[in-house]
């Protein structure tokens, strides 16, 4: 057996996701639609969460001026919301084989990194570099935005078969 013949028989131990797909695959143009629907969703979801988040986050600012905090309290409830409207309009299916406990859990720990990233980049840009709250808090999201939907589709969302 060549070192090719061994790689290849793996492949049917790993999770079934695009993530995972053999790069002529993932590049077909129905795995690319797949893909930007599945982002167009995603997109989609965290608009309506954000909105959410800044809700929150403003009105909790404007009431207490402590915007990591507030910022920290947005994010978590924006959290709950999100993982619901992710798992039914986006993820789908991905996933399905985990209990829910599981789904949550791992979905969780992805947003505590999330809340950490954004407290922290919120932080920097208000206390170091002196831009707004609303400024540094939109940086957050935005980082956040790309570095959740990375995990979340290679790593929470998998199909495990």
């Amino acid at each position: 057996m060549t070192a090719l013949d061994r790689s290849n028989s793996n492949l049917d131990t790993l999770p079934v996701s695009e993530a995972a797909l053999p790069s002529d695959e993932a590049a077909t143009p129905s795995a690319l639609r797949r893909r930007f629907s599945r982002l167009l969703r995603y997109t989609g979801v965290n608009i309506v969460s954000v909105t959410v988040d800044y809700s929150i986050f403003l009105g909790l600012t404007r009431l207490y001026d402590m915007p990591v905090a507030a910022s920290i309290i947005a994010y978590a409830i924006a959290l709950a919301l999100n993982f619901d409207l992710s798992k039914r309009f986006v993820f789908g299916a991905d996933g399905s084989q985990k209990t829910q406990r599981r789904l949550f859990t791992e979905f969780l720990a992805t947003g505590l990194l999330g809340l950490v990233l954004t407290a922290v980049v919120t932080a920097i840009g208000v206390h170091s570099f002196g831009f707004s709250p609303l400024l540094s808090k939109t940086i957050a999201v935005l980082v956040c935005f790309v570095v959740l939907y990375i995990i979340r589709s290679r790593l929470v969302f998998t199909r495990i078969e």
